[in-house]
């Protein structure tokens, strides 16, 4: 090894801990804790976690800091073992910062935990914070972590081997001798008895042949019992699962009646001792694959056995689809008795043997014979793979997720104690009775517990009672188990061999390897009850890779060390992997294991696995005959080294913190050593990384720690070893590292002046190899071994004179470490310093004493010094084992020769495709280059000569030094010179490839020493094969392994021509790309609307620096409380949402005209000019007059401002959500008068109603996805304790939007009870929203206890008004929406038709009441007329459309009345969308206009509506379709379009025209419908050509009409409302102008004759228009249609508290519609969002139409669209097609965000300067154009003051990356810059690269001449004969070719090779 440092004394890091906590006294011995240390050798985290383990604590540490303790006094168990061991993360979402272990097969991450063991029970904790308590069914021996998870082995109840050798207590007088066993008695002394002793009582085996006094028989099956010994515990949350294997095929002939269906277990007296993951390299593409080894001892018949262990693939019970449960009979409940008496009351142990074959608690019977044949069959090991004969039963289970205290394992403490009482009813299974248990898989919990009869010390009495319980055994069981053979010698092995196990998982498969003996030489009874894995220690060691014979072949050794025997056994395994084949190698292990040789090593006192980076050895502590010990480093492939001791060993830790160095008293420091003393050394503990280890001095017990470096500390040290050992045979590939450490040892013996002896020694081990080949000896300059130096202080003591030899020592130390010039002096301009030759001062010129020799001559004489060694004659002696010795042919010694030279050399060229090397800036001037030019020199290879000296720098010291001239006899063939980039130039810019290759070294040669060689050969190799347009060649880039980072370390020549492809393609990437190549392309924005960060993507939307100026201030905080809404908000994803609807509307001020009109916290200002007779009093009371008219208005604007500002909020949880209430106050012009209303009039209870749709507009304006919306903010926004109207809305909006689904049930009841009308109506409505669709039973329970009709027979009436019983009628139907729940729609269809007996006053079933059962009704059966599955007996069809249109009898017509807007509404939705012509027919407005007399006109209009949403897919929105649908008689009314539109109608309208103005409103209320959200202008035009005709109806009423003519004007005013909500819904969130023309003069309406009704539908309209303020619309799903239906029903309310005949909170399901399309566009780096055009293709139109918006815009409805494509010039374009990716809809739906990518500027002058002027203006305030602070650079640095503006604007750019983009990605300016100065060096390897790029931009250049040409053939043959379809599908067919502009721009390239000539020319 290269060397052994002491790092001090080694103690636990908390044992300081544990005596200050007083867990351990002061100098405790070390038996008085455990102490362990785990290295991760696998995984990243090179971490080492420390437990120290006292009698009941738990101390852990990591890296030598305390971490944490935790204590167990509080178990009262103590503790049988601490593990540390991986188990998968029970949380899905990995933390930030946290490293997980990733397995290979996408399993769920791992996460390390650490378990405690106390006797029953296992505690896990997770470090990241979980816990878990698991209940173990048995007693834990020992434990041993896995790679997942842990195997647990228990302890055993009996060990026959020792029971005869036991003696027996004397029968005490009246025993009851029948429940001992001298088996259970084995702790007990002859001298005394208690029942302390009983040990573990034993379950008695009594045949029912067995005669009373022979019980003591230890059964024969006991040893093949099936209860494991071993079990494993893979994820805390699951049961414990089993540890199986491979059946032996012999012993299974022998055993013919055990059945075939239980598993097969390992021996029970197996104890588990070691498991460890050896990493396995599976050829050079599929990475490492993993090989599980397990080793057992079995101290029965004395063996070792090794295993190979693999988990068994199985389903995740919890999330893998579950088998619905089979109907079970139930048992009967009666027969439970648990009052059985018991004699004795001794507790059961925990680890007590189930009896007889009472089945376990839980367990079930026997199961279907059918499913046992199936198992039959499984007769190979696949039983075992697809595990259908355990997992069967795990998916019948239909259990959620539970807590870590698991139903199993609360039985393992539970039945436990009770089962004595249990025995006599055995068949009683509890289990399957719990609802919430996992019946199957909690067996194996209670494998240890009694359920039978006979429980050991508490059996009662005589035997009789025993036998009874078989009577109600399962006697067809008992008679199928004899039939089948079975053996029936003792009860208890009947519930054993029934298959128990098929409930408990099978987890891990062991498959046994070898077995071999142990060897003792005595047999140790004191040990027998120590666990097995204290009495050895085990490790596995892996060959390295180039011990792999063709990459499959791997060797293992697997050391086992008994310290007592002092013997180490070394057994070899041989590991062979099959060639992956596709097909085959889907994830399944195929790597076979083969037995080796054992050996046995005698006299070894300690042994262990000693690892240091990718070396790993056999640290052997040996003791010799005569009593010497030696410690030595070895492994089977490599020589014995033996470990020197340093001179001294630190007594001070020095790895601790506390250590503060020895400095300071350095006396003291001295002092504080020992002297190591070989024979004291008493063992080898806790091997660490880096070949960290303890030794332990026998005498103090002290551990001295100490580091033997195996590996070289210098990178380019230890490549050049691999590269060797890549090149050599197997065997002399693993002495090189022996003979690495043999030279180091060598030369600091001879010499210790050597700067870097790492280096030396690896240079004279490659001159070695080379002097092998008989070189001629007289060409030796003669000279004696190096002596060592005497090395001095720079200075003289007396400090007045220079010490010369001391300025030697700096010469030999320094200067080979350091050039003599900066690298930039290489070029020509600055050669003339190089060649000017500058004599130093006299003074430092070296003594005349030392010879000045140059590096590589002081090696040379170094090797052959070290060649006439001992060590070197072993090396290359002529037996010597490298393979240039002359212990081979000469061929082999010539072709290996050649080998290692070609490997050397390819290694120095694959560092020239790196320019981060280290090595190409190598610290000194002798480099590897350097001692193979003088090999080359050696061989004769004058072509390599040349060559390595044209690369050598230009003052390199040993030219003038003169070379060794070495001949050498043995000249092996000279290969030809090879240059990487000739190659890589070659295969560019040549189709053809066979002229280039890599120069061939065997296969063997390993890739991982070049991979980026290997990489292009992968390239060229796919290349050669397809076409090499831009697309493939991207697509060969990304398959032979070039990322991003590989790019962006390239040299610039190469990295061009790979760029120029990345650049055509980057355009528009082919969609089929996967993430990885759009990374690699740049363009990873593609994916973003998939990316699941996007809701988390909530940053500031400004990035400028923070201003100082307050946004709260004195003046603000002090105004109006009211006016809060305006403040700046506080949340971010607020302001980003202000931000985007600032975006929307920011060509005018339409938004905040509709936010004035919406606004009630402000008064209102009206004109009211006096006339010249009104008095000033009169004149007040006008005034006062008019503001109380007002005022109705006013009251009615909430709902529509809900409307508004739906889901605009994101409310601070701190903070209390303000309600706005009322300001009715008015500012009448022109006196500017502040006019206030009668207060008496507008008490809180006579406008209820508008209070509450205050609270809804509030609570509707909080956005669905706002975080923390719980229990506790809602109840902290609560007022007082009387409720409020305004609390009732802001509940029910709540619900609307999906918050109260998490609302904890109590807070409920505590709303509901004390009966507020207007809560309760909030409430309940907003539960059943939230659970929309669930038929959740709670809520369903909830609902219920407030309508009269769902109460029980003989219920107490309800005393609650009708209004909540209405609510309660419409949540069934929420909460059962699109059930068709057959109970819920009787209910609803006997509510609509009841008929009353007595005549109430004010009866419950009004209309209103009856609406709402209608409505429920249609919600329940949604659009399933056509298929009403159970439904068809009640014939609701027939009923419905009896009363919606029949005539009704005499005597009830005033009750049915009622009923038929309920009937109307109910056929509506149960057929909507149904295009049913027969119930279309039936329910539409009657043929004869004398019909019309008998039928409301509202329900005219309904039935209209009803008819053509029914015929969905007939409406058409043309007058035409409106004119075939109107009676004939009414066609003359309807204006033909040449009129104009004012022009008089047909004579004035009476009443026998208010059909026709129904149907008409019932037409444009359907378009409405059909349209809704989709913005269709031609519909709007439709709509408001009907507008115009009512709204002139409307507007000027005469005030003296008559009762016709009121009538007409009030149903002209009903119909006037559904036509202006009509026009809001199709223009639903756009602000059209057109129609917010009409809406605000409806607003500004102040007639008396105008109702709160209309006042309210104007602003729903005017909310609808502007809907979320632009960012939502309407959708036309069923749920949607039904909800717009319930919202904007056409029968308004006549005043505030009106509810006759809708209830009004019912307005506000128009929520249940809305759909957020407004697609945002943002800039990825600042989040603020930009407008940019897209084109949106719709599905059904012509391809070629794309139809053009501006973002942030809303998209037609997302069914309809095919793609939607961004087209900005300066951002790169994405495109979402919805067609080819379905995902996208659902991935929009969440988030309508696109984030792009500004592009880099191009170089156009004219887009740079656009581009300029656009960063300058757009949406960013004027700070953001601020001048750039690095312009100065350009005019200051010379090189930069060529680049052009674009370029320029590319270095600045700061917006072109963002947080996705690789910022650091070179760009093509830093390109030109590189390739500029390498025209300027005249360094060989870039003028050759420079070479090759010129011929590959020639090469593209003609590519892209030939792809023009065939376009301009293709565009000819397509205008000779081709129609438009298909030339609009070559468009889209147009793929990136090699014709646009390259990355380099063509000026570039040209003035490059301008450079090149004119450097030519000088």
């Amino acid at each position: 090894m290269a060397s052994v440092t002491s790092l001090g004394l080694h103690q636990p890091t908390a044992l300081q801990y544990a005596i200050q906590e007083q867990l351990l006294p002061e100098n405790p011995p070390s038996s008085l804790y455990e102490w362990d240390i785990t290295v991760d050798h696998n995984s990243d985290e090179e971490g080492e976690d420390e437990l120290l383990v006292t009698k009941d604590t738990v101390i852990w540490s990591r890296g030598c800091i305390f971490r944490k303790c935790f204590g167990f006094k509080l178990e009262k168990e103590p503790i049988t073992q601490a593990l540390l061991t991986y188990f998968p993360n029970s949380e899905g979402v990995e933390k930030l910062g946290e490293k997980r272990v990733r397995p290979e097969n996408n399993e769920k991450p791992l996460s390390k935990a650490l378990v405690v063991f106390l006797k029953t029970q296992a505690h896990v904790y997770f470090l990241d914070g979980t816990s878990h308590v698991v209940h173990m069914p048995f007693e834990v021996e020992s434990a041993c972590a896995a790679p997942r998870g842990v195997i647990i082995q228990r302890k055993r109840r009996i060990d026959p081997s020792l029971a005869g050798s036991l003696m027996f207590p004397r029968v005490p007088h009246n025993s009851f001798i029948s429940s001992l066993s001298p088996a259970s008695l084995r702790s007990s002394q002859p001298s005394t008895f208690t029942t302390e002793t009983l040990g573990n009582p034993k379950a008695l085996p009594l045949r029912l042949n067995v005669p009373l006094d022979a019980p003591w028989d230890i059964p024969e099956d006991e040893n093949g019992a099936q209860w494991p010994r071993l079990v494993a515990l893979t994820d805390p949350l699951l049961e414990l699962g089993l540890v199986v294997t491979e059946p032996d095929k012999s012993a299974k002939r022998k055993s013919r009646r055990s059945s075939d269906k239980s598993p097969t277990f390992l021996n029970r007296a197996e104890e588990i001792i070691h498991i460890e993951e050896i990493p396995h390299g599976q050829t050079y593409k599929r990475g490492k694959g993993k090989l599980v080894l397990a080793v057992t001892i079995n101290r029965e018949s004395c063996d070792y056995t090794v295993w190979k262990l693999t988990y068994i693939p199985n389903e995740d019970p919890f999330i893998h689809g579950r088998r619905p449960a089979k109907p079970k009979k139930d048992r009967r409940r009666s027969s439970m008795q648990p009052g059985l008496p018991s004699g004795a009351t001794t507790p059961l142990h925990p680890t007590f043997k189930e009896s007889f074959g009472a089945p376990l608690p839980g367990k079930r019977s026997r199961k279907s014979e059918k499913f046992e044949k199936n198992v039959k069959k499984e007769k190979n090991i696949k039983t075992l793979e697809n595990l259908e004969s355990s997992l069967g039963i795990e998916k019948e289970s239909g259990v959620t997720r539970r807590t870590s205290r698991r139903v199993s394992s609360m039985l393992a403490r539970a039945d436990l104690s009770a089962s004595q009482d249990r025995t006599a009813f055995s068949e009683q299974a509890q289990i399957p009775n719990h609802p919430n248990a996992r019946r199957d898989t909690s067996h194996g919990s209670q494998r240890g517990r009694v359920s039978g009869v006979f429980s050991g010390p508490s059996f009662t009495g005589t035997t009789n009672l025993g036998v009874n319980p078989f009577l109600e055994a399962p006697v067809d069981n008992l008679l199928e188990e004899l039939q089948a053979g079975g053996d029936f010698k003792g009860f208890h092995s009947m519930g054993l061999d029934d298959h128990d196990f098929d409930g408990l998982t099978q987890e891990i498969l062991f498959s046994k390897i070898k077995s071999f003996p142990i060897d003792n030489t005595n047999v140790r009874y004191s040990l027998s009850k120590q666990p097995a894995r204290t009495q050895c220690k085990v490790f596995c060691l892996a060959g390295t890779e180039s011990m792999d014979d063709n990459y499959n072949r791997q060797q293992v050794l697997i050391g086992i060390q008994d310290p007592m025997e002092k013997r180490l056994q070394l057994l070899t395994l041989h590991l062979q992997s099959d060639k992956p084949n596709s097909q085959s190698s889907s994830g399944l292990d195929r790597t076979a294991v083969t037995f080796g040789d054992l050996k046995r090593a005698q006299n070894v006192i300690d042994s262990c696995k000693i690892v240091d980076g990718e070396i790993s050895m056999l640290l052997i502590l040996s003791q010799f005959p005569d009593g010497r010990r030696e410690i030595s480093v070895q492994a089977p492939w490599t020589g014995m080294t033996p470990v020197i001791l340093p001179p001294k060993l630190s007594l001070a830790n020095l790895r601790s913190l506390d250590y503060h160095g020895s400095l300071i008293h350095r006396d003291v420091g001295i002092n504080r050593a020992v002297t190591p003393v070989i024979g004291e050394i008493a063992g080898l503990r806790h091997p660490k990384l880096h070949g960290v280890v303890d030794i332990l001095d026998e005498d103090s017990q002290q551990h001295h720690q100490i580091r033997i470096q195996l590996q070289p500390s210098s990178p380019r040290v230890f490549k050049i070893l691999k590269v060797l050992r890549s090149a050599l045979p197997a065997l002399p590939g693993e002495r090189l590292i022996g003979n690495w450490w043999e030279i180091i040892t060598w030369l600091r013996q001879h010499d210790g002046d050597i700067v870097d002896i790492e280096w030396s020694a690896v240079v004279i081990q490659v001159l070695s190899i080379y002097l092998a080949l008989d070189p001629d000896e007289t060409t030796f300059q003669v000279d004696s071994t190096p002596r060592r130096r005497s090395r001095g202080f720079l200075r003289s003591s007396s400090g007045a004179q220079i010490d010369l030899g001391d300025w030697d020592v700096m010469n030999t130390f320094e200067k080979p470490g350091s050039f003599t010039h900066p690298p930039w002096v290489e070029n020509k301009g600055w050669q003339w310093i190089m060649e000017e030759d500058d004599s130093s001062p006299a003074m430092f010129q070296p003594s005349p004493g030392v010879d000045s020799m140059s590096f590589l001559a002081l090696h040379t004489k170094y090797t052959l010094a070290y060649m006439s060694s001992s060590w070197g004659v072993a090396a290359c002696g002529p037996d010597g084992y490298f393979p240039t010795s002359p212990s081979h042919d000469s061929l082999t010694r010539t072709r290996y020769a050649q080998d290692i030279f070609l490997a050397l050399h390819l290694s120095l060229e694959e560092q020239k495709l790196d320019i981060t090397s280290p090595d190409t800036l190598s610290t000194g001037s002798t480099d590897l280059r350097a001692v193979l030019l003088e090999v080359a020199r050696w061989l004769k290879w004058y072509e390599w000569v040349n060559s390595y000296q044209l690369e050598m720098p230009l003052d390199w010291p040993e030219q003038e030094a003169g070379p060794v001239n070495i001949s050498i006899s043995l000249i092996p063939p000279q290969p030809a010179y090879w240059n990487v980039f000739d190659w890589i130039q070659t295969n560019l810019a040549r189709e053809t490839i066979q002229s280039a290759f890599v120069p061939p070294i065997r296969s063997a040669m390993i890739y991982s020493t070049v991979p980026r060689m290997k990489i292009f050969e992968n390239l060229f190799r796919t290349l050669s094969l397809q076409n090499r347009s831009p697309v493939n060649f991207v697509e060969a880039m990304y398959q032979s392994g070039i990322t991003p980072t590989i790019l962006e370390s390239l040299p610039e020549h190469v990295l061009v021509p790979l760029q120029d492809a990345i650049a055509q393609c980057r355009l528009a990437p082919p969609s089929y790309w996967s993430k990885e190549l759009l990374d690699l392309v740049n363009r990873s924005d593609i994916g973003t609307i998939l990316a699941p960060s996007n809701s988390l993507r909530i940053r500031s939307t400004n990035v400028l620096a923070p201003t100082h100026v307050a946004s709260w201030d004195f003046n603000s905080l002090c105004q109006n409380v009211m006016d809060f809404n305006d403040a700046p908000s506080d949340d971010i994803a607020e302001s980003d949402k202000q931000a985007v609807i600032r975006a929307i509307f920011k060509e005018d001020r339409r938004l905040d005209e509709t936010k004035m009109m919406l606004n009630t916290s402000k008064p209102r200002i009206v004109r009211l000019d006096p006339l010249p007779e009104w008095t000033e009093p009169y004149y007040l009371e006008q005034q006062k007059e008019m503001v109380t008219k007002l005022a109705n208005n006013t009251l009615s604007i909430p709902a529509g401002r809900g409307l508004m500002n739906y889901g605009l909020r994101f409310p601070l949880l701190t903070q209390k959500f303000h309600i706005n209430g009322f300001v009715l106050n008015c500012t009448v012009k022109p006196t500017n008068v502040t006019v206030g209303v009668d207060k008496s009039l507008f008490t809180e209870e006579k406008i209820a109603w508008a209070f509450f749709h205050s609270g809804v507009a509030g609570g509707l304006s909080i956005s669905r996805q706002a975080k923390g919306i719980d229990t506790s903010w809602i109840l902290y926004n609560k007022p007082g304790n009387d409720l409020s109207n305004r609390h009732a809305g802001f509940l029910l909006a709540l619900g609307l939007n999906g918050h109260l689904k998490g609302v904890a049930k109590w807070v409920a009841f505590k709303y509901l009870t004390p009966k507020h009308t207007m809560t309760s109506i909030g409430l309940l409505l907003g539960l059943a929203a939230s659970y929309i669709g669930t038929m959740d039973s709670l809520i369903t329970r909830l609902l219920s206890v407030h309508v009269t009709r769902m109460l029980p027979r003989g219920a107490a009436e309800l005393n609650l008004s009708p209004l909540t019983q209405t609510t309660g009628i419409m949540g069934i139907g929420l909460l059962y929406c699109n059930s068709q729940h057959r109970r819920m729609s009787e209910i609803m269809m006997s509510e609509i038709e009841h008929i009353e007996l007595e005549d109430d006053e004010e009866p419950l079933r009004t209309e209103c009441y009856r609406l709402a059962a209608g409505f429920a009704l249609g919600f329940i059966n949604l659009g399933k007329g056509t298929d009403l599955k159970g439904l068809h007996d009640m014939r609701i069809t027939e009923k419905l459309l009896t009363l919606a249109s029949a005539t009704k009898k005499a005597e009830h017509v005033h009750i049915l009345d009622r009923s038929t807007a309920a009937a109307v509404v109910a056929i509506t939705l149960i057929y909507m969308k149904s295009e049913d012509h027969i119930v279309a027919r039936k329910i539409d407005v009657p043929e004869s206009p004398q019909q019309f007399d008998y039928i409301r006109p509202d329900i005219i209009l309904l039935r209209t509506v009803a008819k053509h949403l029914i015929l969905w897919s007939e409406i058409e929105p043309t007058q035409e379709w409106v004119r075939k649908n109107l009676p004939r008689r009414y066609h003359a009314r309807l204006q033909p379009p040449l009129y104009p539109s004012d022009h008089p109608a047909r004579g004035p309208l009476n009443s026998t025209h208010l059909p026709f103005l129904t149907i008409l409103a019932g037409l444009c209320f359907a378009i409405a419908l059909r349209f809704a959200g989709s913005g269709n202008l031609k519909v709007r035009d439709l709509l408001l050509s009907y507008l115009r005709k009512y709204y002139g109806q409307c507007r000027n009423p005469s005030p003296k009409a008559n009762f016709d003519g009121r009538t007409v004007q009030v149903t002209a005013c009903m119909c006037l409302d559904v036509v202006v909500l009509s026009c809001a819904t199709v223009m639903a969130g756009t602000c059209d102008l057109e129609v917010l023309r009409y809406l605000r003069s409806l607003h500004g309406r102040n007639d008396p004759e105008t109702t709160y009704g209309s006042h309210m539908a104007t602003h729903m309209a005017i909310g609808a228009l502007s809907l979320g303020c632009g960012t939502q619309t309407f959708n036309t799903s069923d749920l949607a249609i039904a909800s717009l239906l319930v919202a904007f029903y056409p029968v308004f309310p006549d005043s505030v508290q009106d509810n006759k005949a809708h209830l009004q909170a019912f307005r506000h399901f128009w929520v249940l519609a809305t759909d957020p399309r407004c697609l945002v566009t943002k800039d990825v780096a600042t989040n603020a969002p930009v407008s940019i055009p897209i084109a949106i293709r719709l599905k059904h139109h012509n391809p070629a139409e794309e139809e053009t918006r501006m973002t942030p815009c809303l998209l037609p409805p997302l069914t309809d669209i095919q793609s939607v494509r961004t087209v900005a010039p300066e951002f790169w374009n994405l495109e979402l097609d919805f067609e080819q990716h379905p995902e996208y809809a659902g991935a929009f739906r969440k988030s309508q965000a696109l984030y792009l990518r500004r592009r880099p500027v191009s170089d156009s002058p004219f887009s740079t300067t656009m581009l300029a002027l656009g960063r300058t203006g757009g949406l960013l305030s004027a700070d953001a154009a601020a001048p750039q602070p690095l312009e100065w650079l350009f005019d200051a640095v010379p090189a930069l003051r060529r680049l052009t503006h674009a370029e320029r604007g590319i270095v600045l750019d700061r917006g072109v990356g963002g947080p996705d983009a690789s910022n650091s990605a070179a760009s093509a300016v830093d390109a030109r810059l590189v390739l500029e100065r390498v025209v300027e060096s005249g360094n060989r390897d870039a003028l050759l690269g420079l070479k090759g790029l010129f011929e590959w931009i020639e090469w593209r250049a003609g590519r892209a001449l030939a792809e023009d040409k065939d376009k301009d053939r293709d565009k000819e043959e397509e205008e000779d004969g081709a129609d438009d379809d298909v030339a609009s599908k070559a468009i889209e067919r147009r793929e990136p070719s090699w014709s646009g502009e390259g990355w380099l721009r063509e000026s570039i390239v040209e003035a490059l090779k301008g450079g090149v000539w004119l450097a030519g020319r000088s």
